[in-house]
Protein backbone atom coordinates (compact mmCIF):
# COMPACT_ATOMS: atom_id res chain seq x y z
CA UNK A 1 0.00 0.00 0.00
CA UNK A 2 1.55 3.42 -0.81
CA UNK A 3 0.88 6.85 1.41
CA UNK A 4 -2.39 8.03 -0.73
CA UNK A 5 -4.10 4.37 0.07
CA UNK A 6 -3.15 4.54 3.86
CA UNK A 7 -4.28 8.01 3.99
CA UNK A 8 -7.67 7.15 2.25
CA UNK A 9 -8.20 4.14 4.58
CA UNK A 10 -6.92 6.68 7.46
CA UNK A 11 -10.26 9.03 6.66
CA UNK A 12 -12.23 6.42 5.95
CA UNK A 13 -11.45 5.49 10.00
CA UNK A 14 -12.20 9.22 10.55
CA UNK A 15 -15.31 9.13 9.54
CA UNK A 16 -16.50 5.85 11.27
CA UNK A 17 -15.22 7.80 14.86
CA UNK A 18 -16.93 11.29 13.87
CA UNK A 19 -20.41 9.03 13.85
CA UNK A 20 -19.66 7.26 16.89
CA UNK A 21 -18.86 10.44 18.71
CA UNK A 22 -21.90 11.50 17.78
CA UNK A 23 -24.05 8.53 18.59
CA UNK A 24 -22.13 8.79 21.95
CA UNK A 25 -23.35 12.49 22.32
CA UNK A 26 -26.59 11.72 21.82
CA UNK A 27 -26.94 8.49 24.15
CA UNK A 28 -24.81 11.06 26.68
CA UNK A 29 -27.85 14.06 26.55
CA UNK A 30 -30.44 11.02 26.68
CA UNK A 31 -28.35 9.72 29.94
CA UNK A 32 -28.33 13.27 31.47
CA UNK A 33 -32.25 13.99 30.50
CA UNK A 34 -32.89 10.25 32.97
CA UNK A 35 -30.31 11.74 36.00
CA UNK A 36 -31.73 15.41 35.83
CA UNK A 37 -35.84 13.61 36.03
CA UNK A 38 -34.20 11.38 38.64
CA UNK A 39 -32.04 13.47 40.33
CA UNK A 40 -29.08 12.13 40.23
CA UNK A 41 -26.27 13.83 39.68
CA UNK A 42 -23.99 14.42 36.39
CA UNK A 43 -20.83 13.45 37.96
CA UNK A 44 -20.39 9.26 38.89
CA UNK A 45 -16.94 8.82 39.58
CA UNK A 46 -17.16 5.32 39.95
CA UNK A 47 -18.94 4.59 36.73
CA UNK A 48 -15.82 6.92 35.30
CA UNK A 49 -13.62 4.68 36.91
CA UNK A 50 -15.05 1.32 35.87
CA UNK A 51 -15.34 2.66 32.07
CA UNK A 52 -11.71 4.25 32.24
CA UNK A 53 -10.41 0.70 33.75
CA UNK A 54 -12.40 -1.14 31.22
CA UNK A 55 -11.22 0.51 27.98
CA UNK A 56 -8.09 0.23 28.91
CA UNK A 57 -8.01 -3.74 29.21
CA UNK A 58 -9.40 -3.78 26.33
CA UNK A 59 -6.70 -1.70 24.52
CA UNK A 60 -3.66 -3.47 25.86
CA UNK A 61 -0.80 -2.26 27.33
CA UNK A 62 0.45 -0.95 24.09
CA UNK A 63 -2.39 1.56 23.81
CA UNK A 64 -3.42 1.99 27.34
CA UNK A 65 -2.29 5.38 28.09
CA UNK A 66 -3.77 7.16 24.94
CA UNK A 67 -7.24 5.14 25.56
CA UNK A 68 -7.19 6.64 28.72
CA UNK A 69 -6.77 9.82 27.59
CA UNK A 70 -9.27 9.85 24.97
CA UNK A 71 -11.95 8.38 27.44
CA UNK A 72 -11.15 11.21 29.37
CA UNK A 73 -11.92 13.49 26.92
CA UNK A 74 -14.70 11.70 25.63
CA UNK A 75 -16.49 11.98 29.57
CA UNK A 76 -15.65 15.02 30.09
CA UNK A 77 -17.43 16.53 26.94
CA UNK A 78 -20.87 14.33 27.23
CA UNK A 79 -21.09 16.26 30.94
CA UNK A 80 -20.32 19.04 29.51
CA UNK A 81 -23.36 18.23 26.96
CA UNK A 82 -25.26 16.85 30.32
CA UNK A 83 -24.26 20.28 32.11
CA UNK A 84 -25.63 22.53 29.41
CA UNK A 85 -28.64 20.97 28.56
CA UNK A 86 -29.90 21.35 32.90
CA UNK A 87 -29.14 25.15 32.10
CA UNK A 88 -31.05 25.59 29.07
CA UNK A 89 -34.98 25.70 29.37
Amino acid sequence: MDIRELREQMDGIDRELVALYCRRMETAREIGRYKQANNLPVLDQAREQELLDKVAKLAGPENEQGIRALYQLLLEQSRRRQEQDRQEP
